[in-house]
């Protein structure tokens, strides 16, 4: 068979060094002289042209062109320009058998590839050069160790050809160690990296051919020669064409095809002519040979394997005859000549004792690679465990600082949740004392006849009295006018803490609860401020400072984007808000952002109040003298005797549903002074356990028309 004079065809294709279209080498590096870079350039192109068809030629070349770098010292990187003259010096004394002195040059060459630090391309291909003088040395240990490096670089540096052609490298080892199945997987991979060139899919496919058949997987092994012969044909090589007819000739023989395998053998032939300047019809003639011999007919294979070694000295043929030895050994045994049957079995012995002890070689460099691959591993085991140490120690110290900025966080929201209690207890004693000054002052108007002697004092005490109320009213509204900075500074970091750790930013989200706790101090956080945000507006109002901007708003659209911002919040969890009416259209002249606010409030009021799977409807309805805003809900409604002090400051209904969901009875009194600063009213209706109805009024006068399409700008701005 002709594995092995095909495969070193294919390999002069595959060395990097070429001048054809697609191979890349090293460019030297740049010089400051003009002058001098084409001299250098030149020697190096004339030593990659000459390396194939004469490499005594390319290595005098490579010499010259590594004494002309050493002696320019203006290089901008001078051991990188010497590095590759030794580089395609070292080439070429591997293909003119000068192993020996091959190897100290690359090793030369590659400490000065390594000096910058940088990995280039150059030092793959230095790798790829030592493995081939391992492979000529028989250091099948070297040649496995730089086919690996070789790979690992161009993997890193994305050059698929060259991953390619150190793939093919890694698959022959194997191959040589008769490990058939993974020398398959490596010529398999470097088919698929890079399929673009026919040189290197047509050693892939002819070493996995052989692969394939040494494995008895004769129809795989025919699939791969004749795909090699597809490729071969594409590249209008008749010689390389005879080798793979040559061995699709020998797999057809083998599973007894004998007229399919003859026709192979023949057209083969032919395609080598009659001058044979290549070399390869004994290959084929030994092919032949052995057709006849599987047909059973041991003359005509006797006359074939004549031709097959016609001129060879059976003591020094190499190892592509062994089996065409062995096939002799059977044929001329049986025809009666046992002196050339004991020559071919003793030549077949010589051969098959090499490729063994090839073989063995292989296993034993396999196998010293699979122990350094071991030792590698624990080594970076052990690098990994020290690191988990380390991040484990990071960890802790990071949930330490996690902890005392949620315990932090707890303490300042209670110390705040307490601060606001006592002004809001503080606010309803000043209340308290304006309703007692009013109860005296009303005595005081009805007993006035019997008390007059006493008026003077009484009324300077009253004066007095509501003169401290009044002040006292004024400061609580000027106190949280002015404290909103004050009041919100504490929120930011409490809710901007609590929401890098609700979010798991800070990657803790295994310890503990963390993450829960986090995320309730963010919820609550953001209660408060709204309830902060309440409290406020009501003091504006108390103190007469809300100014209304005049906008034209679209109630419909106002309508339409509270349904969504409760829609996309999951605010209204279990109950369905509808809108209603045909009127949505209708155009007003008010605060955009305040109506929105007026909405806001009522529809968050239904949804509280409303049971699972309940239903809130808003409707606009134009009036006589304005037009209607009316929310109902069929939730639990309020009691008649509580329908005036759900519209006071603070004064939320009090029954068990109510203060489960909380708030402080600001909604409903800000709804209402808000719509009064609008010139409307505010009125709601409500049966126990039936529903509620708020229904907010606008006068005539803000009424503007109706809208043909909806635009919300106001409402965003």
């Amino acid at each position: 068979m002709s594995k092995a004079f095909l495969s070193c065809v294919a390999l002069c294709l595959l060395i990097p060094v070429g001048v054809r279209a697609g191979v890349a080498a090293p460019s030297p590096a740049p010089m400051r002289d003009d002058s001098i870079q084409p001299s250098f350039d030149e020697l190096i192109a004339d030593a990659k042209k000459t390396m194939m068809s004469n490499p005594q030629v390319a290595l005098k070349s490579a010499r010259k062109a590594e004494m002309f770098a050493e002696s320019h010292a203006n290089f901008l990187r001078q051991h990188d320009a010497i590095a590759t003259s030794l580089w395609l010096e070292a080439e070429a004394l591997t293909r003119t058998n000068q192993v020996d002195s091959a190897r100290p040059v690359a090793d030369r060459a590659i400490n000065l590839a390594e000096r910058g630090g940088k990995i280039t391309k150059l030092n793959g291909d230095l790798s790829l050069t030592l493995a081939r003088i391992g492979n000529a040395k028989g250091d099948i240990a070297l040649a496995l160790k730089s086919y690996q490096r070789a790979y690992d670089i161009f993997a890193r540096l994305n050059v698929p050809r060259s991953q390619a052609i150190a793939l093919q490298g890694l698959g022959s080892i194997y191959d040589e160690a008769h490990n058939f199945n993974h020398a398959i997987s490596y010529f398999q991979r470097a088919s698929e990296i890079y399929p673009q060139d026919a040189a290197l899919s047509l050693t892939a496919k002819n070493y996995l051919g052989f692969a394939l058949l040494h494995l008895g997987r004769y129809e795989e092994a025919t699939k791969s020669f004749q795909d090699a012969l597809t490729i071969a044909a594409s590249l209008h090589s008749p010689f390389l064409k005879a080798n793979i007819l040559a061995n699709i000739a020998s797999v057809y023989a083998k599973r007894h095809r004998f007229a399919d395998a003859e026709r192979a053998a023949d057209l083969a032939l032919r395609l080598l002519g009659k001058n044979d300047e290549n070399g390869g019809a004994p290959f084929v003639w030994g092919v032949k040979g052995e057709i006849e011999y599987e047909r059973g007919d041991m003359a005509a294979a006797a006359s074939d394997l004549d031709k097959a070694f016609r001129g060879k000295d059976l003591t020094t043929t190499v190892a592509s005859f062994r089996d065409f030895h062995e096939t002799a050994y059977k044929v001329y045994r049986q025809l009666g000549n046992p002196a050339l049957a004991l020559a071919h079995s003793e030549a077949f012995r010589r051969l098959d004792d090499a490729g063994r002890a090839l073989a063995e070689s292989a296993n034993l460099a396999l196998i010293g690679a699979r122990f350094d691959f071991t030792a590698q591993q624990l080594e970076i085991e052990t690098l990994k465990s020290q690191q988990l140490k380390r991040e484990s120690i990071l960890k802790e110290a990071r949930a330490a600082t996690q902890r005392a900025v949620l315990v932090a966080g707890l303490l300042s929201s209670g110390l705040l949740i307490l601060w606001i209690s006592w002004r809001h207890m503080t606010v309803r004693m000043h209340r308290s004392e304006i309703s007692r000054a009013n109860v005296a002052l009303t005595q005081t108007l009805a007993e006035r006849d019997v008390e007059i002697a006493r008026r003077t004092e009484v009324e300077s005490e009253l004066r007095q009295s509501k003169e401290t109320a009044e002040q006292a009213n004024l400061a609580k509204s000027h106190f949280l006018a002015n404290m909103s900075h004050e009041l919100r500074t504490p929120f930011n970091a409490i809710m901007g803490f609590s929401e890098i750790i609700a979010k798991d930013k800070l990657g803790v989200a295994g310890h503990g609860k963390y993450v829960e706790y986090a995320t309730d101090i963010y919820a609550s956080g953001s209660n408060l401020l709204a309830i902060l945000n309440d409290i406020l507006d009501m003091a504006h109002i108390d103190a007469g400072k809300m100014v209304l901007a005049e906008d034209e708003v679209v109630l419909g659209d106002v309508v339409r984007r509270v349904v969504e911002e409760f829609d996309e919040a999951g605010h209204n969890a279990g109950k369905v808000i509808k809108v209603a009416g045909a009127d949505r259209d209708i155009r007003v002249r008010g605060d955009a952002r305040r109506l929105h606010q007026i909405v806001v409030n009522l529809v968050s009021n239904a949804v509280k109040f409303t049971r699972d799977n309940g239903a809130i409807v808003v409707r606009i309805e134009p009036a006589e003298d304005g037009v209607d805003l009316i929310v109902s809900d069929d939730g639990i409604g309020i009691p008649s005797d509580k329908l005036g002090l759900v519209l006071q400051p603070f004064g939320q209904a009090e029954s068990a549903y109510a203060r489960a969901h909380g708030g402080v009875g600001l909604g409903l009194p800000i709804v209402k002074s808000l719509v009064e600063l609008h010139g409307g009213s505010f009125t709601i209706s409500s049966v126990a356990n039936a529903g509620t109805t708020a229904r907010v009024h606008l006068p005539m006068e803000r009424v503007l028309g109706c809208a043909q399409t909806t635009s919300a700008a106001a409402l965003a701005s």
